[in-house]
């Protein structure tokens, strides 16, 4: 299926995604560019709390059930901002001293807008190649086949309405806001689609929309900062690229994406002298981004502790400053202390809480070194390291670190610096030796690099806009032109100097989980073999349950062909003895009478083989949990082969029957 073919259904989710968090947002009375950046938070918070009072209350979870949910917040946002007097409130345009955008600075914002965003979608379509095309990264398998169980149980609640996913074993606290929103989308016929454009809409919709609020509310008296930004953006492979491609983490790139406009929330909240009313309404908003960012992946919570703390130390300290110049010292200095305390406290809590550290003590290998580390994040190549150098950007991290000089030296937004460093040392500590006592720091992300690298770029575009917008306007200053003009100088220079907006990175990137074979960290499946899956809607029956080794492929004929299977993700399914059998005896069914009881218990009635091996030029993806099921040779009575591709093949299976 063609991308042009799906247009319609990507424009479809963008909406869903951003109209209606910016609308209960501008009726509260936020207004501007702060609305439309935090407004994908906004719903995603909104989201995940109905699709949990949906599964609590019986009611199916549907486009229309969501916006039927979406229209009744919205109605009363609608309420709570004409009894206050905010949504008419022009004080509510000018949050914390912003002057409105003119005109032509909309227009400039939008073109540059088209460019960051229209490239960084175009990259990832080239990459990914076909809308339809299959990611092939063990998330993805997850996640495609879980957005499956979404549109078939009309359940999204993040509170087991992913159990399906775990043979209704077990019902774990699981995000789905990203399965909920994206399930429901119109637009898309099946999920794979829906996936694949969704990566499209988080990095050219919702990442970019955040960073243009952020970058607004930092900098609310200069447009050009927010005009630039969207182009500096699109220079960076860190995000979105590695994480809806390599890791296949959708749920985390939503918390991710989400980031910037709701610390720019944050701002808007609480700087700036605004009516009581203004506060409540942009508080309330707040709540729901930041409900948003935590439901859409909890380690969001600790994305914005290592993100926002620093911007509210900041504005408390401000406070506390003002209070002590009239009298109240110590009253100020007790609460410095005391937020220093909390602060303390909350993280020293959430390390020894038995939910959180399930999470730290997830066993990460890294480098001997950290110099690998800097390397990478100097020139934003990923910390995957299989990926070969084919365009580097030294100019974004020039201009960062002239956002920090910059920024530092006019007593500005300092926070920035300070949540840099932080994202800066935790990524370092997870990419490093592990012996560091310090890395367990880095486990509130799975003391993966790759992560917490992404959390980097927040604070860095935006100085790196700061940055840019200064040597613009010296430019302009210099050589005696307009300041509009000197900005699309800048716009072109950061285009050429990283090589097409890293064109050839933001490809190779994508293309190593969907079309470059052999594919990235092993090839579940074959092109042969998709065409297989696909043709097994008409192959197999209504009522097949096929059984196979996950990490060969079987799992995809869930969410591609509607046919069951016995093991809808690549992690084995706890306390399910009968799966474990067949992982570990299915090639002895003929010696071992508990394997057929499995069979039979579990209704298996197709078996799926690849001969594909490990030592195959196309390099198949490995898993040693499953003797039992792998390179599985079908032969004698008991087996009928029903179609075949690549090293791939379905078959009958009744060996069982009869014993």
């Amino acid at each position: 299926m063609s991308w042009g073919e799906v247009a319609p259904g990507i424009v479809g989710l963008a909406l869903l995604w951003v109209l209606p968090g910016y609308a209960v947002l501008r009726l509260l009375g936020v207004r501007g560019l702060l609305a439309l950046g935090a407004g994908p938070a906004v719903t995603s918070g909104v989201c995940g709390v109905l699709a949990i009072l949906y599964a609590f209350v019986g009611l199916r979870w549907s486009l229309w059930s969501l916006l039927a949910g979406l229209l009744l917040v919205s109605a009363v946002a609608a309420l709570a901002g004409r009894l206050l007097g905010t949504t008419s409130d022009p004080r509510g345009a000018t949050v914390a001293g912003e002057r409105p955008l003119r005109s032509r600075e909309k227009v400039w914002l939008a073109l540059t807008w088209v460019l960051g965003g229209g490239a960084l979608g175009a990259a990832m379509m080239s990459g990914m190649g076909r809308a339809d095309q299959p990611p092939q990264a063990w998330d993805a398998v997850f996640h495609l086949n879980a957005l499956w169980f979404v549109r078939e149980t009309g359940n999204a609640s993040s509170l087991g309405g992913l159990a399906p996913m775990y043979a209704d074993q077990v019902q774990p606290f699981y995000p789905a806001v990203w399965h909920g929103i994206v399930a429901v989308a119109p637009g898309f016929e099946r999920v794979t689609e829906a996936a694949n454009s969704s990566s499209l809409v988080l990095g050219s919709v919702v990442w970019v929309a955040g960073l243009v609020a952020l970058t607004r509310v930092v900098y609310p008296s200069r447009a050009l900062p927010s005009v630039l930004v969207p182009v500096l953006a699109a220079s960076y492979v860190t995000f979105p690229a590695i994480a809806v491609s390599m890791l296949a983490v959708w749920p985390f790139a939503l918390s991710v994406a989400c980031l910037p406009g709701t610390i720019a929330l944050v701002i808007a909240t609480l700087r700036g002298v605004l009516s009581w009313q203004l506060h409540l309404v942009h508080g309330a908003g707040l709540v729901m981004a930041v409900t948003g960012v935590i439901l859409a992946h909890p380690s969001g919570l600790f994305s914005l502790v290592l993100l926002a703390v620093p911007l509210l130390t900041v504005l408390l300290a401000r406070q506390m400053r003002r209070r002590s110049r009239h009298g109240s010292r110590v009253v100020a200095v007790a609460v410095m202390v005391g937020w220093a305390v909390a602060v303390v406290g909350v993280i020293a809590f959430l390390v020894t809480f038995p939910p959180v550290r399930s999470i730290m003590d997830y066993k990460r290998g890294g480098q001997d070194s950290y110099l690998p580390g800097i390397g990478s994040m100097l020139i934003d190549h990923p910390l995957i390291y299989v990926y070969k150098i084919t365009s580097v950007n030294l100019l974004g991290t020039v201009l960062v670190l002239l956002g920090v000089v910059l920024t530092v030296g006019r007593s500005h937004a300092r926070w920035l610096v300070a949540s840099l460093a932080g994202a800066v040392a935790l990524t370092l500590l997870a990419a490093g030796p592990p012996q560091n006592p310090l890395r367990v720091l880095a486990g509130f992300w799975y003391t993966q690099p790759s992560r917490i690298n992404e959390l980097v770029l927040v604070p860095a575009l935006v100085l790196a806009a700061g940055g840019a917008s200064w040597l613009a306007r010296l430019a302009a200053l210099r050589l005696r032109v307009p300041v509009p003009a000197a900005a699309a100088g800048m716009v072109v220079v950061v285009v050429t100097l990283t090589s097409g907006l890293r064109w050839t990175s933001q490809t190779q990137v994508m293309a190593s989980t969907y079309t470059t074979y052999p594919i990235a960290w092993g090839t579940i499946l074959e092109p042969q073999e998709i065409e297989m899956i696909d043709r097994a809607r008409d192959t197999l029956p209504d009522d097949a349950v096929v059984l196979g080794e996950p990490v060969a492929g079987s799992p995809y004929l869930l969410d591609r062909a509607d046919v069951q299977v016995v093991f809808p993700q690549l992690s084995p399914i706890p306390d399910s003895p009968e799966r474990t059998v067949l992982e570990q005896h299915f090639k002895d069914w003929r010696i071992r009478p508990e394997v057929c009881e499995a069979v039979r218990a579990l209704g298996v009635t197709h078996v799926y083989a690849d001969s594909l091996t490990f030592q195959d030029p196309l390099n198949a993806k490995y898993e040693d949990t499953t003797p039992g099921l792998r390179n599985i040779e079908p032969h004698g009575e008991g087996w009928r082969k029903l179609d075949e591709g690549g090293h791939a093949s379905l078959w009958e299976f009744t060996g069982c029957d009869e014993r």
